[in-house]
C-alpha cells in the first residue's frame, strides 16, 4: 500500500542530514508515533519523491513500506521520524491514501 505523506527534512543544525537526497526514491529506518517498542519492531520506509526535497519545507512524497508492514501505521494522521543511525533526519505525516490504493480489495 502507498500513501501521500508530508514530508519535512531538518536541517543539519538539527541533526538533519548535510545533503539532501538526490534521486527520485530514499530508504530508511521510520519510527511511528503509534509504536511503543519501536526499536523491537523497526520499519524501513520507501520514499517517492514528487520533486526535488527541500530543507524544512514540507512537501508531498509518496511512501510505502520497503517490505510489508502494519499497514495501520500508514494510517491517514499518522505521524513519523526518519532515522539516519541516532539521528532524526526528517519527519512525516500521512495525508491521504493514494488512489490507486484506494479500491484494492474492493
Amino acid at each position: 500500500m502507498s500513501v501521500r505523506a508530508l514530508l519535512t527534512w531538518n536541517s543539519s543544525e538539527d541533526g538533519g542530514r548535510k545533503c539532501l537526497p538526490t534521486g527520485p526514491t530514499y530508504s530508511t529506518v521510520a519510527r511511528f508515533d503509534l509504536q511503543e517498542n519501536w526499536r523491537e519492531e523497526a520499519w524501513s520506509l520507501w520514499i517517492d519523491f514528487e520533486e526535488s526535497p527541500k530543507l524544512e519545507t514540507p512537501q508531498k512524497v509518496k511512501v510505502r513500506f520497503l517490505l510489508d508492514g502494519p499497514q495501520i501505521l500508514l494510517s491517514v494522521g499518522s505521524r513519523f521520524a526518519l532515522y539516519e543511525g541516532s539521528r532524526v533526519v526528517a519527519r512525516g505525516e500521512v495525508v491521504e491514501v493514494c488512489a490507486d490504493e484506494q479500491s484494492y480489495g474492493s
